[in-house]
């Protein structure tokens, strides 16, 4: 069995979720890769797109507020988007790609792949794929994709992707792929030792995103005036340099400040809290090492239904106003039974073993095609 994976880097999640699979089919000794397929056709379009995008999100999050609302509009006309032209523009190249190199199956947690993809199986329906949602909601466009399946992280998503017109039959309720690393049962004590964090204070763990997204001091500030020398703040900042050297520089000593770190299944051990913003595989990796949560800085559109989500679930809280966010630290620090009450509710609704139900069930359909 020989298996392509696609994904672009237009955020981190996408590229961890394909990553993770990745992993884990190569665990199970079954040959698969991982590219971007625009980059295939074009390294410098590619890299122009996704810092292109990376910058609108980071810069004028208002203005990709609008752009992805008028997508959800664009959903209801029932015609083929721009980006789905776009997209058809790199369709011969993947095609070749894939009947070349013999692939099975090709899997997708990347909206602009599947494009690619629909276009080909219009042409080619011996072109097998799937895809892997990575937020908790159907994203715009996804209705105009055609793959054999939709692997979504819930299942009582079900209604937000047949409402779009996509066949119930194609939905999957598996969760979202995470990396293998997260089924590590360390204990927080011994998450902290590993990592020489205090064993007597409250830990929390902010963190912003691959990219760095937000503007959290006004948080930190509130957090420093209310718990002074109770708690210990470590804030990973993704890539985003700037950032990390702007808290360094405010901070210093106050807080911990992180840029990308590998291990960051052992941070979220080691701490009592956890503030995110809401995007799909943090909010999952965040619930699967199951400690309480508090989104903070969602990127507008899905990160905004991936906290609705959560918080519906009571597996979260969102913060949209600080003046809440002493009674949230409150509860999520000090207060057992809600702390009980929001682990619980992750356990029973996050699918801790996503990434191997997700290629047990891709192996067991195209195993033998």
């Amino acid at each position: 069995m020989k298996i392509l994976l696609l994904s672009c880097g237009t955020g981190g999640g996408h590229d961890s979720a394909a990553k993770a699979l990745l992993e884990r089919f190569q665990e199970l000794n079954i040959e698969c890769k991982i590219i971007d397929p625009i980059k295939l056709k074009n390294e410098k379009v590619s890299n122009n797109l996704n810092k292109s995008h990376i910058k609108l999100v980071t810069n004028t999050p208002n203005v990709f507020k609008k752009m992805y609302r008028l997508a959800e509009l664009y959903g209801n006309l029932k015609i083929k988007s721009p980006i789905y032209g776009i997209n058809k523009i790199f369709a011969k190249t993947l095609e070749d790609y894939i009947i070349d190199n013999n692939f099975d199956v090709v899997i997708t947690t990347h909206l602009y792949p599947a494009e690619i993809l629909s276009s080909i199986r219009k042409r080619n329906s011996n072109i097998h794929f799937i895809v892997v949602a990575t937020d908790y909601v159907s994203i715009p466009f996804w209705e105009e994709t055609n793959p054999d399946y939709f692997i979504i992280p819930n299942k009582s998503l079900k209604e937000s992707f047949t409402s779009k017109g996509i066949s119930e039959n194609k939905l999957v309720p598996l969760g979202i792929p995470i990396s293998m690393k997260f089924q590590n049962n360390i204990t927080q004590k011994e998450a902290r030792i590993q990592l020489s964090l205090p064993l007597n204070k409250k830990i929390v763990l902010m963190m912003s995103g691959s990219t760095g997204f937000g503007n959290p001091i006004e948080v930190i500030d509130k957090m420093l005036e209310l718990y002074n020398n109770k708690i210990y703040i470590i804030f990973v900042c993704g890539t985003n340099k700037k950032l990390s050297s702007k808290l360094t520089t405010k901070y210093k000593d106050k807080i911990l400040v992180k840029e990308y770190v590998e291990g960051i299944n052992i941070y979220m051990k080691a701490c009592d809290l956890i503030m995110t913003k809401p995007g799909g595989l943090s909010s999952t990796e965040s619930a699967i090492s199951n400690v309480p949560i508090i989104f903070i800085n969602p990127i507008p559109g899905c990160e905004t239904y991936n906290a609705e989500f959560f918080e519906e679930k009571g597996m979260a809280l969102n913060l949209t106003n600080i003046i809440d966010l002493k009674s949230y630290m409150e509860e999520l620090l000090y207060n057992k039974k809600q702390i009980k009450i929001m682990k619980q509710n992750q356990l029973k609704n996050i699918n801790k073993k996503s990434t191997i139900d997700i290629c047990n069930f891709i192996i067991k359909k195209y195993n033998n095609k």
